[in-house]
């Protein structure tokens, strides 16, 4: 399992106001701005860590979605009473009202009649999962004194009860928290999907793992099978021999040249994936139903993007050993040396290598 990243990749300090791009990478909004703006080439720019291209939304950085993917991302806000307005800030929280209040909404909510069995924490006693749904009340831009309370289905915006009697009279509206649980569930097929993805891509790293050990034990045998014939052709075939030796670590070399950049290409999507599910688990369980409206149309589509694409595949077939012995015979030295064939998009050998059976069959599970 991929280690989860407590900084910033730019600054290689704590998260400040993250910032999340397409490939699921986070960044510190100062530092992300800084990036973009000495890289940015007509409206795209490249991922500082794994090189995916990114378009930049027209209002710029600061219209790239918010990181859920750092648990202190959320924990600097600062909170005013819900009873008296922004004029005090809030200390505590009644639980039972879902209320944030002042100290002194707090003692007059303690002494009334109909709230005084209510339970009330301190702010700064709430767990994580808690404290990460606590949000200032959000107001609606057209009408600032009615608060957001539904979700227009027709032109797939926040809006308050004004807003839906006056401009979406004859629209499709839901209450925030029904399309918040809706885009929940939602969210959760994509995160199980993200699940699907990353035992795909264990299991991929680990045949990647035995395919770079046994090509590594074929070419010390290959290697070796031709050292034993160098002995007994030394004094005529020394220059062939060398000749043989090269061809087949040229060959090898681009086997393990290909099975390393299967091997990035798995890690990449395997770091994507588990990003993305780590940013969709936070947004489920620390995201207000705002927040999950606003951000998770965006984060499906990122991942359906990303889901819909192929997973790695390798194409590497070896079939036969590169070098095959023959008895020794002073007059046709050279060609009992062995044949080799070029090495083409396919790698075809000579005589088959048991040896290497097992190679093959690892190689043609993962193409079907």
């Amino acid at each position: 399992m991929a280690a989860r990243r407590q900084e910033c990749s730019i600054c290689m300090d704590k998260f400040r106001n993250p910032k999340q791009i397409s490939c699921h990478h986070s960044f510190c909004l100062n530092c992300l701005e800084n990036y973009v703006r000495a890289n940015l080439r007509n409206g795209r720019f490249n991922c500082p860590i794994c090189m995916t291209s990114v378009e930049l939304p027209k209002e710029g950085v600061l219209g790239l979605q918010s990181s859920y993917y750092n648990d202190d991302s959320v924990s600097g806000e600062r909170l005013t009473c819900d009873l008296c307005g922004p004029k005090n800030v809030a200390c505590s929280r009644c639980l039972d009202c879902e209320e944030n209040l002042c100290q002194t909404c707090c003692y007059g909510h303690e002494k009334s009649k109909a709230s005084r069995h209510h339970k009330i924490s301190d702010l700064g006693t709430l767990d994580i999962a808690t404290k990460g749904k606590i949000r200032q009340r959000i107001f609606c831009d057209q009408h600032p004194e009615d608060e957001i309370r539904l979700f227009c289905r027709d032109c797939n915006v926040l809006i308050c009860l004004m807003c839906n009697a006056v401009n979406h009279k004859n629209h499709t509206s839901r209450t925030v928290a029904d399309y918040a649980a809706e885009m929940k569930k939602i969210l959760q097929i994509k995160k199980d999907e993200c699940s699907a993805k990353l035992k795909r891509m264990n299991d991929s790293k680990a045949m990647a793992g035995e395919l770079d050990r046994k090509i590594n034990d074929a070419e010390l045998e290959e290697i070796k099978a031709v050292e034993e014939q160098h002995s007994q052709l030394k004094k005529v075939l020394e220059q062939e021999v060398a000749s043989v030796k090269g061809r087949i670590k040229d060959v090898y070399h681009n086997l393990r040249q290909q099975i390393a950049d299967f091997k990035r290409s798995v890690e990449d999507e395997f770091v994507t994936c588990y990003n993305a599910q780590e940013n969709v688990q936070k947004i489920i369980d620390q995201g207000t139903d705002i927040d999950i409206i606003r951000n998770g149309l965006q984060i499906e589509q990122l991942i359906s993007a990303s889901m819909s694409k192929h997973d790695p595949t390798h194409t590497t077939v070896l079939k036969n050993k590169l070098f095959s012995p023959a008895p020794i015979d002073a007059s046709t030295l050279i060609s009992l040396i062995g044949k080799m064939q070029d090495s083409t998009n396919v790698i075809r050998f000579c005589p088959v290598n048991k040896c290497l059976l097992p190679i093959l069959s690892m190689l043609h599970m993962s193409l079907e």
